[in-house]
Parts: structure tokens; C-alpha cells; sequence
């Protein structure tokens, strides 16, 4: 509630237009801190570059732009969590054709969008604004004495309250095929059933978690033979949980002190029992009174920080095929006029990105960048064809 001094009457006589400002201060810090979780938004877009996000830094758009609001209900929705209140997506601007031109590249690309999401191309690497968190250990928290360190971006490896952290700038997105809807997992339900915790008292390696059988929070929905299905690209935020030993499923701590007389909020006695004790209470499930740590996932859609033309993924990124000496004019004739190998590059430069201080050497002359084997695909679909058809390069006639 807000605070008694606060005129409620005077605010609701001064509402005014929104801005990013109104919505960054809760939004950018979603999840835990500055760039947290959402890994596309941060502090740095209240004043953005164009190369930070081509709308908000380019064309200095608001919030507001694209999450319009009927009815006191915001369109737009989040992997992280399952609310809401309209669908936003980047045809409801941009058509299910954004590519205008007349050029052979806009034909493919158009055709590339009943497959591939806008962002997968133009949203290459993710956090490139400002670092995020990708790995969260909450099973070492509680040394007050530990020296807590600063990694290469500055940011802190440990704190007392939260454990261990890991972050990454300009980061490689994980593809996966989504159609639009999300599986999650909702308190009370079980984990991963073949999930083996560790105990209190077990003291892991960082390379012994990453081991452990994963629970899912939360994973997109579809498969490369699901027509509503798009290759997608998601921040994948790793780390450590409690869970209940013998019910298998997640605990939820009390964290934060009710006042100064508050005896078992783990920020202030760093007593995970009681913690769990009254977070459960509160949360309306039972505690065993046994805990254990086990490894879990979320998938977080990248959505924001979206890069102009000129820095979306080429097709060379992705086509291994079209790097070797014949390329475009494998189907296309010559006499086309068309500068095919200038066509193929025209893209990203991760060298020069690098050059500009993001962290992408380990990107710079990268193909395969979506990893089509893993999506499903025998391999190049240029070669060996795509989901739904097959090329005419030398496999006989297309066919469904």
C-alpha cells in the first residue's frame, strides 16, 4: 500500500502519458535486479542507441508504441510468467511480409518468416546493452564472510542472500521451435521426476550442478512438424533451488523481514528452515521439514533489442552451404544480375561488434548460428531441404 502522506487524491488528478521511465522502473528490473532475467531489457533503454534497440533508440519510441492499453489492460505477454492481457508480436506491425523490397533476398526472407521469428535474425545476440544473469545458485547463500569478487563486466560473482552468479553480455540465444504457447511449472507441482537433488550438506563443484537432471520451469511449446510453430531465440536462466525432499516440488523461502521483530526471514537470520517453514505456510503447502538443491531452467523469449537490417544475422550465419564456391547459384542463374555473394553476407559483422567493446569474439566467423540439427533439421536445409518441402537439387521434383 502506499504510503499514508501520499495525496491519492492529487495522483489521480495528475495522471499523465506514460514513458519508458514509468514502465522501466519496475519492468527493466524484473527477476531480481537490473537485467536480471529479462535479458533484452535494462536500464540502458531509458536512453538506448540505435544499435541498442532500433525502436526505442532509433525511432525514440515509447513503451506504449507497440503495448497499447484497452481497458486498463496492457497487451503483451512474458514466458516467465502465465498472464495475459493480449498478444503483441512484431507483425502487428510489421505484416507477415516485412521485408518490402523487390530484391531476391526480400522474397526469400519473406518466405524465411513462416518459419523463422523476426527476432531470431534481428536479435542475433541478446544483452547487449548491459550484462545479464544467466546462472543462479541459490544453495550458497549465507557466507557472510566471503570475499565477494567482480567479473569482466564489473558485476559481482556472490552475495550472502542469493548465492552464486554468473552473467554474459552479447550473448548467443538458445533456438527453440514455439508456437505461441508456454509450459510452465506452477507451485505445487512436481519436478522433473528424474531431478536428483543434493543435500545441505553436500558441497558440489560448479561443474557437478551443471550435471544434475534440469526442471523445467518454463520451455516453449511446438515442434518442427507443427506448421503454427516458428525457430525462436530464448535466454536460458540456469541455476540452483530448493525443493522439498519428500514432496518434490519447489519451496518457496520467506525472504524479505515482515518488520524488526521478524524471526524467520532468511535475509535477516540466514536460517533456511525457517525460512522454508513460513514461506510454505504462506504459500498454502506443506513442508516436510526436508530440503534438498536440485538444477532447473527457464526460457526467457527474447523480444526487446531489436537490431536494424544492417546488423540482423546474414544468410551465411546460418547457410554453411552458401559460404563454399557455389552459393545462391545453386538454384539462382547468374544472369539474374544479382551480387550474390554480396547478398549472402549482407549482415552482422561480430568483428566489428567486437571492435565496438561487445563481448562476440567467440562468434566472429560462426555459421550454423541457429544449429539446424538441433531444431530437428538433417542438416543445411538448403541441401538437404526444409521441414515441409524439398528443394529441387537434385532430389527429383519438390515435394509436400
Amino acid at each position: 500500500m502506499p504510503d499514508p502522506k501520499v495525496d491519492l487524491t492529487y495522483v489521480a488528478k495528475n495522471v499523465g502519458p506514460t514513458s519508458r521511465k514509468t514502465c522501466g522502473t519496475c519492468h527493466f528490473s524484473g527477476g531480481g535486479g537490473d537485467a536480471v532475467k529479462h535479458a533484452d531489457m535494462s536500464a540502458d533503454l531509458y536512453w538506448p542507441s540505435q544499435t541498442c534497440d532500433v525502436h526505442m533508440g532509433g525511432y525514440d519510441f515509447s513503451c506504449v508504441e507497440c503495448h497499447q492499453t484497452r481497458n486498463h489492460k496492457i497487451s503483451g505477454r512474458s514466458t516467465s510468467a502465465p498472464v495475459a492481457e493480449g498478444s503483441r508480436a512484431c507483425e502487428d506491425c510489421h505484416t507477415a511480409k516485412p521485408h518490402y523490397g523487390d530484391t531476391l533476398l526480400d522474397h526469400h526472407l519473406n518466405k524465411h518468416c513462416a518459419t523463422v521469428a523476426c527476432n531470431t535474425c534481428h536479435s542475433p545476440v541478446y544483452s547487449k546493452c548491459a550484462p545479464t544473469k544467466t546462472w543462479w545458485d541459490w544453495s550458497t547463500a549465507g557466507n557472510k564472510k566471503r570475499e565477494v569478487k567482480k567479473d569482466k563486466y564489473g558485476k559481482v560473482d556472490y552475495d550472502w542472500k542469493k548465492g552464486d552468479f554468473l552473467w554474459k553480455e552479447s550473448a548467443k540465444p538458445e533456438y527453440a521451435w514455439y508456437n505461441g504457447f508456454t509450459k510452465r511449472l506452477l507451485l505445487g507441482d512436481p519436478i522433473d521426476p528424474e531431478a536428483k537433488g543434493f543435500g545441505p550438506g553436500e558441497d558440489l563443484t560448479y561443474e557437478q550442478k551443471r550435471q544434475l537432471v534440469q526442471t523445467r520451469i518454463t520451455e516453449p511449446v511446438g515442434s518442427m512438424r507443427d506448421p503454427h510453430s516458428r525457430i525462436t531465440p530464448f535466454k536460458i536462466m540456469s541455476g540452483i533451488q530448493p525443493a522439498d525432499a519428500q514432496h518434490r516440488y519447489l519451496l518457496i523461502p520467506h525472504l524479505y523481514p515482515y518488520d524488526k521483530e521478524d524471526t524467520t526471514a532468511y535475509w535477516k537470520h540466514a536460517d533456511w528452515q525457517k525460512a522454508f517453514t513460513e514461506g510454505m505456510q504462506k504459500a498454502g503447502l506443506p513442508y516436510s521439514g526436508e530440503y534438498m538443491w536440485v538444477a532447473t531452467t527457464m526460457y526467457w523469449r527474447i523480444e526487446h533489442e531489436v537490431m536494424p537490417r544492417e546488423n540482423a544475422l546474414s544468410c551465411v550465419h546460418c547457410h554453411e552451404s552458401l559460404k563454399g564456391e557455389q552459393g545462391c547459384d545453386r538454384c539462382h542463374q547468374d544472369s539474374r544480375g544479382s551480387k550474390f555473394r554480396q547478398l549472402a553476407e549482407q549482415g552482422t559483422d561480430f568483428q566489428l561488434l567486437q571492435m565496438m567493446g561487445r563481448d562476440v569474439g567467440d562468434l566472429i566467423g560462426s555459421t550454423d548460428y541457429i544449429d539446424f540439427k538441433k531444431l530437428g533439421y538433417k542438416g543445411d536445409p538448403i541441401i538437404h531441404g526444409g521441414r515441409f518441402k524439398k528443394l529441387p537439387l537434385g532430389f527429383g521434383t519438390a515435394n509436400k
